[in-house]
C-alpha cells in the first residue's frame, strides 16, 4: 500500500467520525444517538492510534 493510498483511507476515516458525530445530532436520530456517539468515539480513537503508530515508526526510520 503506497503512501497516498494510506492516507486517503485516513482521511476516510476522519470523515466518518465527523459524519457520526454530525449525524447523532439530526433529530430523526434521536434514538440512536447515544450508539451514533460511542461509535464515533471509538472510531476517533481508532484513527488516533494508528496516526500515533505511522508516527513512531516514521520517526523510528521503519520503512512503510
Amino acid at each position: 500500500m503506497s503512501a497516498f493510498e494510506r492516507q486517503q483511507m485516513m482521511a476516510a476515516l476522519m470523515l466518518l467520525v465527523i459524519a457520526l458525530f454530525v449525524g447523532s445530532g439530526y433529530p430523526p436520530a434521536a434514538r440512536w444517538r447515544r450508539e451514533i456517539r460511542i461509535a464515533a468515539i471509538a472510531l476517533f480513537f481508532v484513527a488516533t492510534a494508528i496516526a500515533l503508530i505511522e508516527i513512531a515508526m516514521w520517526l523510528g526510520g521503519q520503512p512503510q
